[in-house]
């Protein structure tokens, strides 16, 4: 056994021993009637230990063999917890089928807990997580049954991303299943996403089963789950764990049914803020002691600093372990300096953001100082107030995952960021109010240039296309992006961006001699079959840009009324001879710039 497993050892003893846990509750709302249905209980170590996390906590568990102890606890810690909270609604309680079915497990304590927090199993639904699978189902089924029997509900969690979920929900026809969190993210603009959903809740229906949606995170995913007639759903758009749960929602969160599914307010997603690095830890006041000090470094072997905080709970401070521990192991350290306050001796300058900076900013923040001022923790508030710590750790490895993502929506062919992430940069754009002019690119004649020169020849007009609009553009501000095919987009924050579409037409002309033989460049186009199999002639390749100016148009308030102008550009454009491009105003007065074909021969 390696010493930090000795030391998760340890700690897991003492939380078994003394019941260290917190429960936190999270709302789950039903979309009926806009209302709390009941809260999820989710459990935290000892903020000050290693097994704060839950899946460290219950990992440490599964190694000693104490998951069965450890599961009991945390109902037992639940279940206290609501009923001292006096709240009526349901109480949903994680655990898993392995510690159920264990053979030292000691059933029916629960429904004693239940009785002595003054709730009754009616209230209580126990949620199976498939974090591990389930071996025998019919001993699984004798289980489940017998927690009915006693009054309590069923409910399966993230179905979809554990072992076997189509076969338990099957097997043990729970009351409730709960949709795994990746299938209702982003879920508004992903039509493959939405059918599989669809078809969940046709079949849960059909059954007597209800259908929870787990991490609505956004507005628009949470319309979304509404016009599918979803019944119940849960994430941090309507509220996060707390250990005093909210009791009420904001009625600003529902939205009406006629509202169109493609609208979304553009907040950034939270696991691009400084909140998705939060990790509680109980600060210290400016007037504790040293000693005082020094017993919470010596409890927690691996806490590495303490925040300190004022009356109003503001950070005032920081303590590092080392220079701390350096100061008071000193010869004399301790009777010199031991009932002083720490406010004397902690470094005033700690790296302090919010929970709603982005974590690109913080990244720059952090890099952007000296190195000896740097330090694997920051100080993490919310309105001023202190909420937590983040570690320069966990910040790298999200930033790592946010460039994974990019690179996943990435189009393969040319490079350039795909739908996802030109719709999350549009929405920010209209939410920002920001001047910015959309362009929409779409290649003419294409098709027919395919079929003559082949798809290598086709590939390669797609990425010399895309190499041009990039070249043009200025990379600080303004954002290419490749919506399929041969059609592209280009927000526009540069002033100059009419100039600089004009300097992208010319230099697509210039391509012509890499993409055509001699021939073709003589009679300035080529012959090839139409779709009803008549030969045509078919000029080159041209550039057509449709321009729209938000904020020329007053009712553009989301993505899809963006898309109508910007495809109405695109089609105006068309209409027009060779490279063109036409900005669609408000107005009957519509710019028009078309630029002259230039004739390009070059000898083969």
């Amino acid at each position: 056994m390696t010493q930090e497993e000795l030391h998760h050892y340890h700690s897991l003893q003492e939380i078994l021993s003394h019941g260290r846990l917190t429960a936190l509750f999270q709302p789950i709302v039903s979309l009926h009637n806009q209302q709390i249905f009941g809260y999820e209980a989710l459990i935290r170590g000892p903020s000050d230990g290693p097994l704060h996390s839950p899946l460290t906590l219950f990992d440490t568990a599964v190694k000693h063999d104490c998951l069965a102890e450890l599961d009991l606890l945390c109902r037992e810690t639940a279940i206290k917890r609501y009923g001292q909270l006096g709240l009526k609604e349901k109480l949903f309680i994680n655990t898993t089928p392995v510690a159920i079915l264990n053979s030292d497990y000691p059933h029916g304590l629960t429904l004693q807990y239940v009785e002595e927090a003054g709730l009754s199993a009616q209230q209580v639904i126990i949620e199976l997580t498939e974090q591990y699978p389930i071996d025998d189902y019919e001993l699984m089924r004798t289980a489940t049954e017998h927690y009915r029997d006693m009054g309590f509900s069923i409910a399966i969690d993230d179905l979809g991303a554990g072992y076997s979920g189509l076969r338990t929900w099957s097997e043990l026809k729970p009351d409730f299943v709960k949709l795994d969190r990746h299938f209702m993210q982003n879920i508004h603009e992903d039509r493959q996403k939405r059918q599989f959903v669809q078809s969940m809740i046709d079949i849960a229906q059909s059954i007597g089963c209800q259908v929870i949606g787990e991490g609505i995170e956004v507005r628009q995913e949470y319309i979304t789950a509404q016009s599918l007639d979803m019944r119940f759903v849960q994430g941090y758009y309507f509220g996060r764990p707390n250990r005093n749960p909210q009791k009420e929602l904001d009625a600003s969160l529902f939205a009406q049914r006629k509202e169109t599914t493609l609208q979304r307010t553009g907040r950034p997603r939270a696991n691009t803020l400084v909140s998705s690095l939060l990790t509680d830890l109980d600060p210290v006041r400016h007037n504790d002691t040293i000693d005082r000090i020094s017993d919470r470094f010596q409890k927690a072997l691996k806490l590495n600093a303490l925040p300190v905080v004022d009356d109003n709970n503001r950070v005032v401070g920081i303590v590092w372990r080392d220079d701390f521990m350096t100061m008071y192991a000193s010869r004399f350290g301790r009777e010199l300096y031991g009932r002083k306050p720490i406010k004397d001796f902690m470094d005033k300058n700690p790296i302090v953001v919010e929970t709603e900076l982005p974590l690109k900013k913080l990244s720059y923040q952090i890099t952007s100082q000296e190195a000896h001022h740097q330090h694997s923790v920051f100080v993490i508030t919310e309105q001023g107030r202190y909420r937590g710590v983040g570690s320069l750790m966990d910040l790298l490895r999200q930033i790592t995952d946010m460039q994974i993502t990019m690179a996943r929506h990435a189009n393969p062919l040319s490079g350039l960021p795909g739908n996802v992430p030109l719709s999350e940069h549009t929405r920010e754009i209209i939410e920002q109010n920001r001047n910015v002019t959309v362009c929409y690119f779409d290649l003419d004649n294409f098709k027919p240039y395919n079929d003559i020169y082949g798809y290598g020849k086709g590939d390669k007009v797609i990425s010399l296309t895309a190499k041009t609009l990039t070249e043009f553009v200025d990379q600080d501000i303004d954002f290419v992006g490749h919506v399929g095919g041969d059609d592209f987009i280009i927000l526009f924050e540069s002033k100059d961006w009419q100039e600089r579409c004009q300097q992208i037409l010319h230099a697509f002309e210039a391509l012509y001699p890499q993409l055509y033989n001699l021939r073709h460049l003589q009679q300035q186009g080529i012959n090839a079959v139409d779709r009803h199999g008549n030969e045509t002639f078919y000029p080159l390749l041209s550039l057509s840009i449709g321009a729209v100016r938000i904020l020329d148009f007053a009712n553009i308030k989301a993505e899809i009324d963006l898309t109508e102008y910007a495809s109405k550009a695109k089609s105006m454009a068309k209409r027009l001879t060779g490279n063109s491009l036409y900005q669609l105003k408000p107005s009957n007065e519509n710019d028009v710039v078309q630029k002259p074909r230039i004739r390009l021969v070059t000898e083969q």
